[in-house]
C-alpha cells in the first residue's frame, strides 16, 4: 500500500496529529510503529504506539521496544532501529 492508502484507513480523530505528520515523511524504510510520550530506559523506549505495521498493537497501547540505536532526525522526529536491524520506530514525542 502507498502512504495515501494507509492514511486513508486511519481515523485522524484517534491518531495524534504528530503521528500523522511523521507518517507522511519518507523515512526510506518501513516504519514498524510511531511512538508518543517515549521514555528512554537504557537502550529501550517505553511509549504509546500508533500505526503498528504488524496490526497486533492497537493505537495508544503501551509498548517497550527492543534495544535500539538512533538512526536519523527529520522534521523534529527521531528514527531508531533495533540492534537486530529488523525493526524501525519513529519517536514523535519524548519525555524529558
Amino acid at each position: 500500500m502507498i502512504k495515501r492508502q494507509v492514511l486513508g484507513l486511519v481515523d485522524p480523530a484517534v491518531v495524534p496529529s504528530g503521528v500523522l505528520i511523521a507518517s507522511s515523511l519518507d523515512w526510506g524504510v518501513t516504519v514498524d510503529a510511531y511512538l508518543i510520550d517515549a521514555a528512554r530506559m537504557g537502550g529501550r523506549y517505553a511509549a504509546q504506539a500508533y500505526l503498528d505495521r504488524s496490526g497486533e498493537i492497537r493505537d495508544g497501547m503501551t509498548v517497550v521496544t527492543p534495544e535500539v540505536t538512533q538512526i536519523s532526525r527529520k522534521g523534529g522526529f527521531l528514527m531508531v532501529r533495533s540492534l537486530s536491524q529488523k525493526d524501525h520506530y519513529v519517536i514523535v514525542t519524548e519525555q524529558s
